[in-house]
């Protein structure tokens, strides 16, 4: 069986001014593990802006587990195992990354039980708000964030674990410099990946940063500020992914 994995950049995929002024979500990625007898291990991974006293990770963080007819089957409320400062890495040795930015990750850790349901789940994590300094998305209003993991029907795949990235990309790379990056993951499954460069996900807004339960499906993406888009996220020569390797 095959798995389309949908590649978001965690760190690289919004382009930011060189403003020191930030909100709070950078990126993040929400993944699982069999277990057998029905029990998942989830992990949820959150990037935060750490500069400027700009807000925690949650603790706990809310994860919502929905069937695929976007009805609530139940939640889970999650505090964070660790909380580790990213180190600012460019893509050329001849320069150095600016000091006036702060990445920290947070890691999440929980087990579910999850019995067979007719068309799977879909774990679910949203907080509101993503940086005030991006440059290629519309900021109004300012925009949250969702994260999503499929648990597909045990009709489709008996057993399943998601893909996981095996690299993270630089949080700095170099206008007008060839990048290149190995984005793949590996699946303990063995089921082969397609991989395909997707728009993030509007997910909790300022009125209500972090729902609890998130918000019921489906979502709505991003809108690219003009004239950035899902296959120009940077501008200039439009980004490509080989769909084989990642």
């Amino acid at each position: 069986m095959f798995f389309r994995y949908c590649l978001i950049f965690t760190l690289i995929v919004f382009l930011f001014s060189s403003k020191g002024e930030a909100s709070h979500i950078v990126g993040g990625e929400l993944n699982y593990r069999y277990l057998g007898a029905n029990l998942y291990e989830v992990r949820l991974v959150v990037y935060r802006d750490c500069l400027g006293g700009q807000a925690a990770f949650d603790d706990p963080a809310s994860i919502g587990v929905f069937n695929m007819q976007g009805n609530l089957v139940t939640s889970s409320d999650v505090y964070v195992n660790t909380i580790n400062h990213l180190p600012n890495v460019i893509n050329s040795p001849c320069l150095t990354p600016p000091t006036n930015i702060c990445y920290e990750v947070g890691v999440y850790i929980l087990n579910m039980t999850l019995p067979p349901i007719p068309g799977g789940y879909q774990l679910v994590y949203q907080r509101c708000c993503r940086n005030y300094s991006i440059l290629n998305i519309d900021l109004s209003p300012l925009p949250g964030a969702t994260y999503i993991a499929t648990i597909p029907d045990t009709i489709l795949c008996r057993v399943n674990s998601n893909p996981e990235f095996n690299f993270l990309p630089p949080t700095f790379i170099c206008e007008g410099a060839p990048f290149s990056f190995d984005h793949s993951a590996t699946d303990i499954d063995g089921d082969s990946v397609v991989y395909e460069i997707c728009t993030p996900l509007l997910g909790a807004n300022q009125s209500s940063p972090q729902p609890a339960p998130p918000n019921p499906p489906p979502y709505n993406p991003i809108t690219w500020q003009f004239p950035y888009s899902q296959n120009n996220p940077f501008g200039g020569v439009p980004l490509t992914i080989d769909p084989v390797t990642g």
